[in-house]
């Protein structure tokens, strides 16, 4: 059994700091051991120019630098913020590497939501000689944005392996009798976001036992809506506001729909932004490649995103 603290880094810009709070929760509620949580985002990374290569998150370059972070010593965990633990992580952490320099867990390749496999990674941090500028630098030349999320262009094969125990990153599936973590990978439908989810429940009873215990206060979670960050009908889901109906989906979604709620705005914004810049950017590539047909692009452009 490895002694030293479980050091954790998470995945997570402003819109998910609830959701990270409520991952930590649920890691430290199930293990006695020393944990060490921390916050990951592309502050950790170099600004990319080309909008091809932009993360679509503002952590996803994150993940790069935590074995600098560590020392190049010891191991680590990365998570995505978007999870909830129900297991001791220390099976996690005390999985054999047998060699591997970065463990993944057992059957993750095989999931349909592809790449995902990476969402949670045992580090070995003394053989991931990585620096994050110059991982940063290989987009568009030594791999694309995908293939680089999935981190395989970074190592050689036999590398990255499935060890960690099966139930550490069950997407959008709970089965009480495998689930280790749920991992809420469908930004559309997590709780947080949208009313419904056929395991949100789990999640607002974490909240609940955070708000029982002090972890968390009504102020926070009223701040979260506030910001947009976390849709009003879950304080109607938690008693902490009315809505006037029976308070099921349908209706919890009018609710939030009334109070003018979009769910991941500020994501989708981002999205939005990288799809123009790339739209332009193939426009004007057009303009220099063949002046009639740059022509006809650049008019598409502007039909479609106006002149600015």
């Amino acid at each position: 059994m490895n002694a030293d603290p479980i050091r954790i880094f998470c995945g997570a810009d402003r819109s998910q700091q609830l959701p990270f709070r409520v991952l930590s929760h649920s890691i430290r509620r199930h293990t006695a051991r020393a944990v060490e949580i921390a916050i990951i985002d592309n502050a950790l990374a170099p600004a990319v120019d080309d909008p091809r290569y932009a993360p679509y998150t503002e952590f996803s370059f994150g993940r790069f630098a935590i074995p600098a972070m560590c020392g190049h010593a010891g191991h680590a965990v990365y998570m995505d913020s978007d999870m909830l633990v129900f297991r001791d992580i220390g099976e996690l952490w005390d999985t054999p590497l047998d060699g591997a320099r970065i463990a993944i867990e057992i059957g993750s390749r095989d999931q349909a939501d592809w790449g995902k496999h990476a969402a949670v990674m045992l580090m070995d941090c003394a053989r991931l000689p990585w620096r994050v500028d110059e991982i940063v630098a290989g987009l568009g030349t030594r791999y694309d944005y995908n293939a680089l999320m999935a981190i395989d262009p970074l190592l050689a094969e036999g590398d990255m392996r499935e060890l960690i125990p099966s139930g550490w990153n069950d997407l959008d599936h709970y089965d009480p009798a495998r689930t280790r973590n749920l991992h809420y990978t469908e930004i559309r439908t997590q709780p947080w976001v949208e009313p419904g989810h056929p395991h949100g429940g789990l999640w607002a009873d974490e909240i609940r036992l955070m708000l029982e215990t002090g972890a968390l206060a009504r102020a926070d979670l009223e701040e979260e809506v506030r910001l947009g960050y976390l849709r009003p009908s879950f304080l109607v889901e938690l008693g902490l506001a009315t809505d006037g109906s029976g308070g099921d989906a349908a209706s919890l979604r009018r609710y939030d729909q009334a109070r003018g709620f979009v769910p991941h705005r500020r994501l989708l914004e981002r999205f939005r932004a990288r799809r123009r810049a790339i739209r332009r950017l193939e426009a004007d590539r057009a303009w220099e490649r063949n002046k009639l047909l740059g022509a006809f692009r650049k008019l598409a452009f502007q039909l479609k995103y106006g002149r600015d």
